[in-house]
């Protein structure tokens, strides 16, 4: 199926027309479920490696076990496969305290215990109690977090009802897979979201594919898809809506609109709860719809008016449907996107005031300001902070995890084996997509293009506001934009496939998204722990000929930790 071109899909588009074009078909049926597959099992099953040049016929071809790792808090070696890979020792405090006590993984520190604490504040204490023991402090959002703890709650009911355990839900489900299936579940449902939200934005099969496999196979989608932080969700969330922001301006009936336009103002909701990232997409979408308004009433252009040297016409198509009024329509926006987003945040709290640490609302608005004194205040520095204008280079990832003591003897080089995990994306999508960002406003201003526009203004609110922010930054702080840089990639990767005949269109598209999926596998071990030898890790006398993991070791010991590094991964 051949679509329109670029700039025409921001209207609403004429009934005959509408036959003639099929948004979705059974061919992006299967896109969707193949992609869907993959990312699943990624996401669910990893750290997969061949086991037979290892343990030849004693076993099955491949594994997604891993052996000699520690498996409590002392670092007992053992073996823990799947999801639940890694955990992580704890180290002795002054006290002789463990930490982490139960395997957390870098920010899994803070967001499971407080979903745990969620869920036991509501089961043993009441809104009239003192000081619950459960009550915490947390600058962000609590609906991530009730995400996170209804994973756990259901793991611990499936280890109820299905392995004999017994106890308290959440208790039993308080663990590394248990705190991390929310963020696999959400993280392979982005994949699917990521191809209707292109394909809506413009109905051309290879930008949805495009778009698609680069989000399932860029390293931080899937690292933040394996591991119990709540970055992931509003992620999701601000896929979904701007697909509904999509469907609600193409919508051809007033129920349509009228339905749409709710469904919008309750997902950014849900989304602004879960994390504040999300406003930043309210408020695109929104200055995307007042924008369209007054298009339809004002003329675009520069130069004179008989011959402009650039002008963007008022459109044919209604803002809203026919038959719908205007007076009808404010009403329901007003409701949608200011009621029912301001419910959701409020109701959210719930487990707050349940637990009796809020008793009204003057508690609930006091720890909002709080929680801006404290991102605005923050002082503490760490040694994996950076820059917010290094995120887009890769320059400073961070490392979640690391183990470099037991875990055996790398059958090739003889040397102990080693495991990190860092927040690394993928490069060959990170860096291409830079240039496709810069040219954005070539397509917006030479071809009046309308996902262009949605796609760099999506780009730059996501981003540009961390500009403004002192406190310590961390590199998962561009994942907001990183949908941008993705959907900028697929859209000029696509415009360059249309000039293309057939077999150059699949070969062109083909091979850059091959290349994408080798750099996946090669940087596999990074993004699971998977234990390598250390020479596989940083250069050395026995490194592979394909070279180290580590490209960037820009790396000095001698700075202050207020100045950070950049262009380092170690």
């Amino acid at each position: 199926m051949k679509g329109p071109h670029a700039d025409e899909l921001e209207e609403t588009q004429p009934a005959e027309v509408s036959r003639k074009r099929t948004y979705f078909d059974h061919w992006d049926l299967i896109a969707v479920l193949a992609l869907t597959a993959v990312a699943f099992v990624l996401r669910f099953y990893s750290p997969i490696m061949p086991d037979f040049f290892l343990h030849p016929f004693q076993g099955p071809l491949i594994t997604n076990c891993v052996s000699n790792t520690p498996i409590d808090a002392k670092g007992d070696p053992g073996t823990i496969c799947g999801l639940a890979y890694p955990f992580n020792r704890g180290y002795a405090d002054t006290q002789g305290v463990l930490s982490p006590p139960n395997g957390q993984v870098f920010d899994e520190i803070y967001f499971p215990v407080d979903a745990y604490d969620d869920i036991k504040g509501i089961e043993l204490c009441k809104p009239t109690t003192t000081n619950c023991k459960y009550n915490y402090f947390d600058p962000e959002p609590p609906l991530a977090k009730l995400f996170i703890a209804s994973g756990e709650w259901g793991y611990g009911w499936y280890r109820a009802h299905f392995q004999g355990a017994s106890g308290d839900y959440i208790d039993l489900g308080f663990n590394t897979f248990g705190w991390r299936i929310a963020a696999c579940l959400f993280g392979t449902l982005c994949i699917p979201m990521m191809y209707l939200f292109a394909r809506r934005l413009w109905p051309n099969r290879i930008f949805a594919i495009t778009a698609a496999t680069l989000a399932c196979f860029d390293g931080m989608f899937f690292i933040q898809s394996r591991i119990g932080m709540i970055d992931i969700f509003p992620v999701f969330f601000i896929l979904l809506a701007y697909f509904l922001y999509l469907v609600h301006i193409q919508s051809r009936t007033p129920r349509s609109s009228l339905i749409s336009l709710v469904a919008l103002g309750t997902v950014l909701g849900i989304g602004i709860a879960s994390k504040w990232i999300v406003l930043a997409a309210f408020a695109s979408i929104v200055f995307l719809m007042v924008v369209r308004a007054i298009r339809r009433h004002v003329d675009i252009r520069i130069g004179p008016s008989n011959r402009p040297i650039w002008s963007w016409g008022r459109g044919d198509s209604p803002v809203i449907p026919q038959g719908l009024h205007w007076s009808t329509y404010l009403v329901v926006a007003a409701v949608a996107l200011v009621a029912i987003p301001l419910a959701i945040y409020v109701e959210s709290w719930y487990p707050f005031f349940a637990r009796g640490q809020f008793h009204n609302l003057a508690d609930l608005i006091e720890y909002q300001k709080q929680s801006y004194i404290y991102h605005a205040t923050l002082t503490a520095t760490h040694p994996y902070g950076s820059k917010w204008w290094s995120w887009p280079l890769l320059s400073r990832p961070v490392l979640y995890y690391a183990e470099y003591t037991n875990l055996g003897i790398d059958h090739w080089t003889g040397q102990q084996l080693i495991s990190r995990m860092a927040n690394l994306g993928n490069p060959w999508i990170w860096w291409t997509s830079l240039p496709c960002v810069v040219s954005l406003p070539y397509f917006i201003v030479r071809y009046r293009s309308f996902p262009a526009t949605v796609i760099l203004l999506g780009f730059l609110s996501q981003y540009l506001p961390w500009s403004q922010i002192s406190r310590v930054l961390f590199m998962y702080h561009m994942f907001g934009g990183l949908i941008f840089m993705v959907l900028a990639l697929a859209f000029v990767l696509a415009r360059i496939a249309e000039q293309l005949k057939r077999p150059g269109r699949i070969m062109l598209v083909g091979s850059f998204l091959g290349v994408a999926v080798l750099f996946f596998f090669y940087f596999y071990p990074i993004w699971t722990g998977l234990p390598i030898s250390g020479a596989a890790y940083f250069a050395g006398p026995q490194t592979p000929p394909w070279g180290p993991k580590t490209w960037l070791v820009n790396c000095r010991n001698d700075l202050p930790p207020t100045q950070q590094q950049l262009f380092c991964w170690n």
